[in-house]
């Protein structure tokens, strides 16, 4: 006796493709389509589900199996057919619409492609990609991990097929050397551009060297930047050209000029809102394939979706209103969580690739702890006030003694304002004027808080200064509208424990500011995984002390360390100092020397501002 299916058979909508012979390839290639809904493995056309309607028989037989349809499913399958009936010719682009769902569907199976044309064979190409591709491709200096080579290998199926998509990695799963191993790949079709915020730029450039080292790499930023024949002449000879948001906007005349082979946007949410100059401006660009970078695809809404993936191919999920409308859930209890799950699940594995830290078998392929180096821009305003300290410091030092109490003094307080500056102008001289727009380490940390608060995550953002943690937490809370508050050695015990009790049972995304001599040491806040180091400290350890009060026995996630820092400036010879590569004095004297023996010039060298290395305020800007 054949088996009786347990449970009742889920229809779909089938639309079959037909060979064409129009002249047109690709995604606007036109084809005749009929319609037929599917249950299970039974193919029924509408002439059929009418026939079954007539003799109400519940049971249907197909490959030995017998499976229910009941006479409301028919109905709603009817009807279905009956609102397609005029839909016979259609586009490539309109079939892959209807398969994502972005046309929506009455049935709960969707809609599936069969048959033979754009549309089909890309479907099928997808669901051909390997299992277990690969993790070591060619030309790359490493091994990629497992959903990485998935990554990989959706890239290259879309670049072969032409399209564009969203690598959505989350924040820490390795977006750049994924798509470093990308380019490595499309070397052939015409050189790459990768387009940061200037943040991320010199980690990129980092990143090339590490695990591209076959490929030349142009980073073209900084007041010296070639421009005009030069600089078409620099990239004709390059394999990748990394820029900023900023200066792709401004260039835009002459990067348009040139047809590139593969675009990269980081940190792509900088196009979220369409009508904004820099996503109109980056439309310009041609390319063979683009591919939007962003482990946040959705911060305010579907609509940030829409953006990028209408940037990454244009006009293929259609107009932004259908989109939004099509993956909104009907049901009025559901939230705009709800509804950005819904979409990328929709388009995941097709024109997006979605991972996440917690799927289980991702996060068993991760390291404990991942540390990023985060380059920021320096605003105007920090650039005059950075020079009128060294400016100072020049003057004070002719009239003293080199190596005199009075000359380490007075360079040690330079040290300290120069830093202070890099943070932000106010935490070197207060004042009751708006933070936002003053400094880029401010404008940094909130694009990683947007980043960690978007998936949920909880964060500690440590500074040397207790004043300034204060005024950057109620800066903070009128901005997230989260309670940000400062734990700092001011407190008493009891409001100080209260404080971290509270941070590590609150519910959701949350962040808490701590002064690093109090909060650096004795702590557990296991409830955070994620560390900013918002300006440097000379002892290493006192910073490891600092991200090791997430990184510890109890945490149950991978915790990601970012260290802040303004390229050409004290900042970076911080880092370096850090990192164990040199001693300030070490540049232009004997190991046995100290900075307060350096003269005027040697000064100037040691902690004044490297234009070459510099980002400026005007490369940070994102228009808006």
């Amino acid at each position: 006796m054949p088996a009786l299916a347990p449970k009742k058979a889920k229809a779909a909508l089938r639309l079959t493709s037909e060979e064409t012979h129009d002249s047109v390839v690709g995604a606007q290639q036109l084809a005749n389509v009929r319609w037929s809904v599917v249950f299970d493995d039974v193919e029924l056309t509408a002439e059929e589900i009418a026939q079954l309607a007539l003799e109400a028989r519940p049971l249907v037989k197909s490959r030995g199996k017998w499976i229910e349809i009941d006479q409301v499913d028919l109905a709603a399958a009817a009807a279905a057919l009956a609102e397609r009936a005029g839909l016979t010719k259609m586009s490539g682009a309109d079939m892959l619409r209807h398969a994502l769902g972005l046309e929506g569907s009455p049935l709960a199976g969707g809609v599936d492609i069969a048959g033979v044309g754009w549309a089909a064979e890309l479907l099928k190409g997808i669901s051909a990609l390997p299992e277990n591709p690969d993790t070591t491709p060619a030309g790359f200096n490493g091994e990629l991990r497992s959903y990485q080579a998935d990554a990989l290998a959706w890239l290259e199926f879309l670049d072969g097929a032409g399209l564009g998509g969203c690598l959505a990695l989350d924040m820490g799963l390795g977006k750049t050397p994924t798509t470093l191993a990308a380019f490595s790949a499309s070397t052939g079709r015409g050189p790459g551009l990768v387009i940061a915020p200037p943040a991320v730029v010199g980690n990129w450039a980092i990143e090339a060297a590490r695990f591209v080292p076959d490929l030349k790499v142009h980073v073209h930023h900084g007041p010296s930047r070639a421009s005009g024949k030069k600089l078409l002449k620099i990239i004709e000879d390059v394999d990748v050209v990394i820029t900023t948001y900023g200066i792709a906007v401004r260039e835009m005349d002459e990067l348009s000029k040139l047809t590139w082979g593969k675009i990269a946007i980081d940190e792509a949410q900088a196009i979220k809102n369409p009508a904004a100059e820099v996503s109109q401006q980056l439309r310009r660009l041609n390319a063979h394939t683009r591919v939007a970078l962003t482990g946040t695809p959705i911060e305010n809404g579907l609509s940030d979706l829409w953006s990028i993936m209408d940037w990454a191919n244009p006009g293929l999920v259609g107009d932004r209103a259908s989109f939004v409308g099509q993956l909104t859930p009907d049901n009025r209890g559901s939230n705009s969580s709800e509804a950005g799950e819904n979409a990328l699940k929709a388009l995941n594995g097709v024109l997006v690739y979605r991972r996440t830290k917690s799927e289980p078998e991702i996060a068993a392929e991760l390291p404990d702890r991942i540390d990023e180096l985060d380059h920021c821009a320096m605003t105007q305003e920090q650039i005059g006030l950075y020079q009128a300290v060294i400016d100072s410091l020049v003057v004070d030092s002719d009239a003293t003694d080199a190596g005199t109490p009075a000359r380490k003094g007075a360079v040690l307080a330079a040290i300290t304002a120069l830093k202070q500056i890099c943070n932000h102008p106010v935490n070197y001289q207060t004042d009751d004027k708006p933070l936002d727009g003053r400094s880029g380490k401010l404008a940094r940390l909130n694009e990683i808080m947007e980043s960690v608060f978007a998936s949920g995550e909880k964060m500690l953002i440590f500074t040397h200064y207790a004043t300034w943690g204060e005024r950057m937490a109620g800066y903070l809370t009128d901005r997230t509208g989260k309670d940000i508050r400062c734990y700092h050695g001011g407190l008493s015990r009891m409001a100080r424990d209260r404080m971290v009790a509270e941070f590590e049972a609150m519910e959701g995304p949350g962040a808490l500011v701590l002064s690093l001599k109090a909060g650096g040491t004795g702590l557990n806040l296991t409830a955070a995984n994620h560390v900013v180091l918002y300006d440097r400290w000379w002892n290493p350890a006192v910073e490891d002390q600092a991200r090791d009060r997430v990184w510890r026995i109890g945490q149950t996630k991978t915790v990601i360390c970012h260290r802040l820092i303004c390229p050409g400036t004290v900042d970076e010879r911080v880092e370096e100092i850090v990192a164990g590569k040199r001693h300030i004095a070490n540049m232009v004297l004997p190991k046995s020397s100290s900075i307060a023996s350096l003269d005027v010039s040697q000064l100037q060298q040691a902690l004044g501002i490297d234009p070459d290395l510099l980002l400026t305020g005007e490369e940070a800007e994102v228009p808006s």
